[in-house]
């Protein structure tokens, strides 16, 4: 299954693709989030990283040379990291380009592969409808979506307030990150 960042390109839906990653780094562990002014900080963990894709989300966020124990706060004035994150961006692209998603020299043209990952990402996503439609039916008993499917959540377009992350002792404002993310996009 692809990751956020190439869905988001596939699926031709960057908006929410920060948010939707910084929530997956988040609930693997390898960021944790604290409160700050004025936005959310992430603070990077001595985790290892999965996807090079992810390992891109992290350079983007944090720097090249960033250290566990690096922090940013994901403040939408900070030109910096605007400029990191756009660039991270664009080798997510090219990235998705390059591994056959998308058709050289043709903007966002999806490939036979892409079209195929499209697919699947579509029914992902009636996936995740269902279980976020199933959560707030039941939210009066506490059920809520999956942590493993809400960066998913994020991504295709809900609004996260609902959602509390508390499994395994994660707890952050999901809702602040979002827009926070968000306004850096």
């Amino acid at each position: 299954m692809a990751d956020l960042l190439l869905a988001a390109v596939v699926l031709r839906r960057p908006e929410h693709a920060l948010a939707a990653q910084v929530l997956s780094l988040a609930l693997a562990g390898s960021v944790r989030v604290e409160t700050a002014e004025p936005g959310p900080a992430l603070v990077l963990l001595d985790t290892p990283l999965g996807s090079e894709r992810e390992q891109g989300s992290v350079e983007a966020l944090f720097g090249a040379d960033a250290a566990p124990g690096a922090r940013v706060v994901l403040d939408p004035a900070d030109d910096a990291l605007r400029a990191r994150l756009r660039a991270g961006a664009r080798r997510v692209l090219q990235g998705a380009r390059r591994d056959g998603y998308l058709e050289p020299g043709r903007a966002h043209r999806l490939t036979e592969k892409g079209e195929a990952l499209r697919a699947e990402l579509v029914a992902l996503e009636d996936a995740v409808e269902r279980e976020v439609a199933d959560a707030r039916a039941h939210d009066h008993v506490r059920e809520h979506v999956s942590p493993g499917a809400l960066p998913w959540a994020v991504l295709f377009g809900h609004e996260p307030g609902w959602v509390p992350v508390d499994r395994r002792a994660v707890r952050f404002d999901v809702a602040a990150v979002r827009a926070a993310a968000d306004a850096l996009a």
